[in-house]
């Protein structure tokens, strides 16, 4: 008797399991349309920034050390987006020394943008300055 039970149970779990997977497959497969399909938001060159947006904005190793770990990069990342050796990286967010003017722009860009925009700028080697 355990015999029938068990086949029978096991014939029931493969007509259900085949069941499932053609109702699922219409669905699996229009997820995999909207996926390709999906429309990726253009990821646009650095923003532009005034001589007076550097002379407004603070800088101080906190706030480099936080832009960094928000945008997700590592020292060495975020050093080659800004154009200097993530050692400059490690010299800014300990206050030993400040960045330069023109770094202050590429890091004032950086705080502009997102992390899609800057791991594409990574991925094809772009710098922000």
């Amino acid at each position: 008797m355990s015999n029938v039970h068990s086949a029978l149970k096991q014939e029931i779990i493969r007509l259900a399991r085949r069941e499932i997977k053609q109702q699922a497959a219409p669905i699996v497969s229009g997820i995999k349309k909207l996926k390709a399909a999906k429309a990726v938001a253009p990821v646009g060159p650095a923003p532009v920034i005034s001589d007076e947006d550097v002379k407004g904005a603070r800088f101080s190793g906190m706030l480099i050390k936080r832009l960094r770990t928000r945008l997700g990069l590592s020292r060495n990342e975020f050093g080659k987006l800004i154009g200097v050796t993530g050692f400059a990286v490690i010299a800014w967010e300990t206050n030993e020394c400040k960045p330069k003017a023109d770094r202050r722009k590429a890091l004032i860009a950086l705080r502009k943008m997102g992390k899609r925009q800057v791991a594409k700028m990574l991925k094809e080697g772009q710098a922000v300055a």
